[in-house]
Formats: structure tokens, C-alpha cells, sequence
């Protein structure tokens, strides 16, 4: 995304942000979430959306459909139509995740992929919950997958963090000071 298209986005997802802040929860960051995977899958909607052909009540009806099917805040129909109003709907789905983004920010949460070679139990996920926590200083939100590929451990990553620990972690250390 070109640093003005990034400036645009960020300001429609700020100035959400003020405007919904107070009604927002994390469940509800989670429907946003989906909202932003259904328009990214199905991107003709904002095409669609913008056609002059498409009376403005078509236009409320199928914005209203999304924002109940996704159990959005009602002020969400306030940024669908200035986008539109704009020219910009196909905006919409980056403006949605920088607003998740922006959120998550002004909340102290931080999301977390641990990534495991075996299934972990509810202590171990709290103790890795635990442990990022201390580390990020924040609330921490984790989603777990087995990675087959990584050897007897364990993987934590997000886009600022990694830590891992695990034999395949070793191995590429190892590695690494022999080549050097």
C-alpha cells in the first residue's frame, strides 16, 4: 500500500475508532475480524456498492444485512456510507483492519500464534499465556496450531515477536555458529 492510500486508511480508522471505542469489545473486534474476511474474499461487493445503477436504498439494505450478519455496532453503517459517499469502498476492508489494529493498540492487546509440535494442554497454554503477558505487558490473545514441522517444542510468534523453544530452534543455532 503507497504511503498516501496508508494515510487515507488510517484516518477513516482512527476517526472510527474515537467514534465507537466506548462500544466496542473484543468479541465484537472478532466479528470485525470475520467483516474484514468476507469483504476480502468477496470484493465485488464494494464494486458493486459503488455502482451509481444501485439505488440508495439497495445500498442501505445490504449494508444493514452485513452489519446484523456480522453483529456489528450500529455506527458502522456511518463509515460504510462515508466511504461511499467518498469514492472509496473498496477501502473497507483495510480500513476495518487497521480499525482492529488501532484497537487492539488502544486496548493493550496483543495477539499471539504458538505454534506446537503436539496437541498442549489447558496448563501449558497458561503457562505460555503467562509467560507472554510478563514478557509484552499487555493482554495476549493466543490461537494455537500444531506444526508438524518444528521438533519437540514450541513457537510464539506475532508481527513484532518470536520466541521459541525447541529442538529445531537449537539445530539452526548450531548450525549457524558452524558456518560462521
Amino acid at each position: 500500500m503507497d504511503k498516501a492510500r496508508l494515510f487515507l486508511v488510517r484516518r477513516y480508522a482512527q476517526a472510527f475508532l474515537d467514534l465507537v471505542y466506548d462500544e466496542v469489545s473484543l468479541p465484537v473486534i472478532d466479528d470485525f475480524g470475520k467483516a474484514v474476511e468476507f469483504f476480502e474474499t468477496h470484493k465485488e461487493i464494494c464494486f458493486l456498492i459503488d455502482l451509481p445503477l444501485l439505488s440508495q436504498e439497495r445500498k442501505e439494505q445490504a449494508l444493514q444485512a452485513i452489519i446484523e450478519k456480522f453483529r456489528l455496532p450500529a455506527l458502522s453503517k456511518k463509515l460504510f456510507f462515508l466511504l461511499i459517499a467518498h469514492k472509496r469502498s473498496m477501502l473497507l476492508a483495510q480500513v476495518l483492519t487497521f480499525f482492529i489494529q488501532l484497537y487492539k493498540e488502544r486496548a493493550h492487546i496483543v495477539s499471539f500464534v504458538v505454534e506446537s509440535s503436539f496437541e498442549l494442554s489447558d496448563n501449558q497454554k497458561k503457562d505460555i499465556e503467562f509467560f507472554l503477558k510478563e514478557q509484552v505487558k499487555a493482554t495476549v490473545i493466543c490461537v494455537y496450531r500444531i506444526n508438524t514441522n518444528l521438533i519437540a517444542g514450541v513457537r510464539m510468534s506475532n508481527e513484532k515477536y518470536i520466541w521459541e523453544h525447541s529442538a529445531q530452534a537449537h539445530l539452526r543455532a548450531l548450525h549457524t555458529s558452524v558456518s560462521y
